[in-house]
């Protein structure tokens, strides 16, 4: 025989606190800890992604591939540089610095200093983008 209560309470009434069985409770603190957690990942990864550049560097004189080894280590000394790629483009190298570190102008004024006495000197490459245009040309037509 049912009881006149039981048919008032309706099926999706939440049940009482059973140990060893989650609550509503618990399962949305799990929900909220994990979305924490995945964001402050990925958060991470986006930062140190955003945070590399890759700075050309161009290196003129006698004295720039015979002293690679050298130009090396002065730039790997310097905090914020995490590679030297000598070997990628002819006459240059490509420098992997982390940006707020280290800027450009302080990598290239560091290897001038490193190489004065090797006649080698280095200058920042102008991409074909921050590149002064070409000056104008006339077409002569008869």
């Amino acid at each position: 025989m049912q009881t006149p209560f039981a048919k008032s309470v309706p099926a999706t009434f939440p049940q009482p606190h059973v140990v060893g069985k989650p609550t509503l409770r618990h399962n949305r603190l799990m929900l909220v800890m994990a979305l924490i957690v995945g964001l402050a990942v990925f958060q991470l990864a986006d930062t140190s992604h955003a945070a590399m550049e890759r700075v050309p560097v161009a290196l003129t004189g006698p004295g720039c591939d015979t002293h690679e080894n050298e130009l090396s280590r002065a730039l790997l000394a310097l905090q914020g540089v995490n590679a030297a790629h000598f070997h990628r483009v002819p006459d240059h190298v490509l420098v992997d610095i982390t940006v707020g570190i280290i800027v450009p102008e302080e990598l290239v004024r560091h290897l001038n200093t490193a190489a004065t006495s090797w006649q080698c000197r280095a200058e920042i490459m102008q991409s074909c983008i921050t590149a002064d245009p070409p000056p104008p040309t006339r077409i002569h037509t008869p």
